[in-house]
């Protein structure tokens, strides 16, 4: 009798534990995955380039190709595109291997004119083609593949290592837009490679990231035995490479002390608002910290933003969200006469602001040493 009666006890108990954890709200959402923070752009900008100093015709100064390549300017989008076609091996002059944590970004479009389409890109030991079929042991492979020849849609990752015993790609299903830029953003964090498409994560791999594969980034339109595929060619535009983490002496201090001044698209802020959002506290502890390292650094916090809206109102806010940084710095420990404020609207565009990545990048903080 004892026994059934401690038994009902602790039911009891854990129906009004369960029903406790219901009415507080669950840390993970209705399909049970934790909820995470989408992407985040590393806060400084080691390479970009949006092919805007390159004539139309040419292969754009800061790449290097196996095979070919062309600047375009296409129907109905205002930046310029780099065309890749088949057997060509494309990669941006990198001047030293990717840090360890960082954020690669880039535009994509999938042309519909072709039978089949393979988009590829990767990271590796050193570029190479990337087949339609096998994972590579010497770099990690993407691959938006289409195709009108009833093969099926999806988007095919991956590489080969101690841990994978099958020899071919992983694939999840994906509808490839056709003539339409994509957004693509990939995190890396050590061995951790993440892939964003319109900002919809997509895949993650905890431990598939090799530290080789930092030496190099590249495009390359599979193919394989079929004519058709023959034919496979695809654009890219607005690439931008940051180091992410919390490096601070080389993210922040090294630009400030070396260049005077460095410029951060990671501070955001909610539309149209001076209010600054939860992602941006790590990036600004990390300016904290560097003048807690330096005490007698001093800062002129300058706010930026993009075209979009009313120029007038675009320097107020620009002003506003300047100092809402220096708030959130006093806050953070840091004395009030060691920071000045200042805000130039859309005045200072450094991208293209017809583009969403330019924009991007327009709206940002830039921290200039007094």
């Amino acid at each position: 009798m004892k026994s059934k009666i401690i038994l009902l006890y602790i039911a009891i108990l854990y129906s009004i534990a369960m029903l406790h954890a219901q009415q507080s709200g669950s840390l993970e959402d209705t399909n049970g995955t934790q909820q995470e923070e989408g992407f985040i752009q590393g806060s400084r900008i080691i390479y970009s380039d949006n092919f805007s100093k390159d004539a139309i015709g040419d292969f754009p100064a800061k790449w290097t190709s196996t095979k070919v390549g062309e600047v375009k300017k296409l129907n109905g989008f205002s930046e310029r595109y780099l065309k890749i076609w088949d057997g060509s091996v494309v990669s941006p002059q990198l001047t030293k291997i990717l840090p360890e944590n960082f954020t690669l970004s880039f535009d994509i479009i999938v042309p519909g004119d072709v039978p089949i389409r393979m988009a590829s890109f990767g990271f590796g030991i050193k570029p190479f083609v990337i087949s339609n079929l096998l994972s590579p042991k010497d770099g990690f492979v993407f691959s938006f593949h289409s195709s009108d020849r009833g093969i099926a849609d999806g988007l095919k990752f991956g590489t080969k290592n101690a841990a994978t015993s099958q020899p071919g790609l992983q694939k999840i299903n994906f509808k490839t837009p056709l003539n339409n830029a994509m957004k693509v953003d990939i995190a890396v964090n050590k061995a951790r490679i993440r892939l964003y498409v319109d900002g919809v994560k997509m895949i993650d791999m905890p431990t598939a990231f090799n530290s080789a594969f930092r030496k190099s980034f590249f495009f390359c339109p599979s193919t394989h035995g079929a004519k058709e595929s023959k034919l496979n060619y695809f654009y890219i535009s607005n690439l931008v490479i940051a180091e992410a983490g919390k490096d601070k002496r080389s993210m922040v201090l090294k630009d400030l002390l070396e260049k005077g001044s460095v410029s951060t698209s990671a501070i955001q802020f909610a539309t149209n608002s001076d209010q600054l959002t939860s992602a941006s506290s790590d990036v600004i502890q990390q300016f904290v910290e560097a003048m807690k390292e330096e005490p007698t650094l001093k800062l002129k916090i300058i706010g930026h933003t993009d075209a979009d809206g009313d120029e007038a109102k675009n320097l107020i806010l620009s002003k506003k969200r300047a100092a809402a940084v220096k708030t959130k710095m006093i806050v953070l420990g840091i004395t009030a006469n060691r920071l000045l404020t200042d805000g130039k609207g859309e005045k200072e565009p450094i991208a293209d602001n017809s583009t969403v990545n330019g924009k991007l990048q327009n709206r940002r903080v830039e921290f200039v040493k007094l």
